[in-house]
């Protein structure tokens, strides 16, 4: 989260900013003697031209900062930064005056939001905040269910104008609003007779997941990745190594356990000859193993003997990981997302298609200079077959 004590941002400032061009993260921890802290600076230019030089939020060892570097690198190169601090009245006033706004989206962001949370800075702003609010909005019957539904829709349109304009780092609303949309529909099931329990989670579902896995739990980040877009077991996932990845083909090698539902899917073909299995890993997998491997590479270089097996997957002081090690971070995140405990092993059951595969890439990318330039994802055994051959 990020501290800028300057004055309240202008509205022209904040609309004709531009795009954020880059945003260039300090070296290491900086000491502030005044607060006996430790935070990291960013240098945001933009392409109106205009620079803005904002701290992190600080922490209380040096150790500490440098355990949250990785979190911050990755907010730069996925710009995901509150630059401009305001409250969520100021923010509203300003989308008001620049004409970011819908009419109707804006009378019910002032009679909902504005009363409970006006006065709270728009970044530390939650999901769990804005659930809160949703919750005590009566949604029974077709009117007033219609009327909650634009109220988490004016909702997660003003959260993602102000991720947009760099005054949030997280689109709190999208969020809360998926889930409490999801609730009021997984409600109106439970009085069908005809509605099938579901066995895993929706796509909108797994992507809520993801995202919150992002900022809060990136230990099992790429770990659920992998299970939801490669059907992977965690056995599988704590085992790859970088070896293991042809970077070039995008193809994962593992060993061949038998298994009848990996086997039908289009992604994955057995090789007999060898027992092994070769996967299709996506342009949105493979750019997240490859800012793994240089975030470990550089721990490397500061520990020469850090990871020296080459776990893709490992501890804090580079060993494998053990099977059981997403519990804890699983078990929270569900809580956090107020999502049914549906066991691990499910994501397998979840195949995406080209356009699922394409909204979690929207959501999720890094905007990395290695990314490709189109996310594909084949579905066809024949091509990848003959990446094979």
């Amino acid at each position: 989260m990020s501290e800028n004590t300057k004055k309240e941002p202008k509205s022209w400032e904040i609309f004709s900013a531009g795009e954020l061009l880059c945003a260039r993260l300090s070296s290491k921890p900086i000491y502030i003697p005044q607060r006996g802290k430790y935070c990291y600076r960013i240098r945001c230019t933009f392409s109106s031209g205009l620079v803005k030089k904002i701290q992190t939020r600080y922490y209380d060892s040096e150790e500490e900062a440098l355990s949250m570097r990785p979190f911050h690198e990755k907010q730069a190169v996925e710009k995901r930064i509150a630059v401009f601090k305001c409250t969520v009245k100021e923010f509203q006033s300003l989308w008001w005056r620049c004409g970011y706004f819908d009419r109707q989206y804006n009378k019910l962001i002032k009679t909902y939001l504005i009363p409970e949370l006006g006065n709270k800075c728009i970044n530390e702003v939650s999901t769990e905040d804005l659930v809160k609010i949703l919750e005590k909005i009566p949604n029974d019957g077709i009117l007033k269910r219609e009327k909650y539904f634009q109220v988490c829709d004016a909702i997660s349109h003003f959260f993602e104008t102000a991720v947009k304009y760099h005054c949030a780092e997280q689109d709190a609303g999208t969020e809360a609003s998926v889930l409490m949309k999801y609730k009021k529909t997984g409600q109106e099931e439970e009085h069908s007779s005809r509605a099938p329990v579901s066995e895993t989670f929706s796509p909108e579902q797994v992507l809520l997941l993801l995202k919150r896995c992002q900022r809060e739990a990136r230990s099992i980040y790429l770990p659920m990745l992998l299970a939801v877009t490669a059907g992977l077991t965690v056995s599988e996932i704590i085992g790859i190594k970088f070896d293991d990845v042809d970077f070039h083909n995008q193809i994962l090698y593992l060993p061949y356990l038998p298994d009848t539902y990996l086997c039908s899917r289009p992604d994955t073909v057995i090789l007999y000859g060898n027992a092994r299995k070769a996967v299709f890993l996506s342009d949105l997998v493979v750019d997240e193993i490859r800012l793994q491997k240089n975030h470990l590479e550089m721990l490397r270089q500061t520990e020469p003997g850090f990871n020296a097996a080459g776990y893709m997957i490992c501890t804090n002081d580079g060993q494998q990981r053990k099977k059981r090690f997403i519990e804890k971070p699983y078990a929270r995140m569900l809580s956090r997302c107020r999502l049914p405990a549906h066991p691990w092993k499910n994501f397998r059951k979840i195949q995406l298609n080209q356009y699922g595969l394409q909204k979690f890439t929207d959501a999720l990318a890094p905007q990395n200079p290695l990314s490709q330039a189109s996310y594909k994802l084949p579905f066809d055994r024949n091509f990848l077959t003959g990446l094979l051959n």
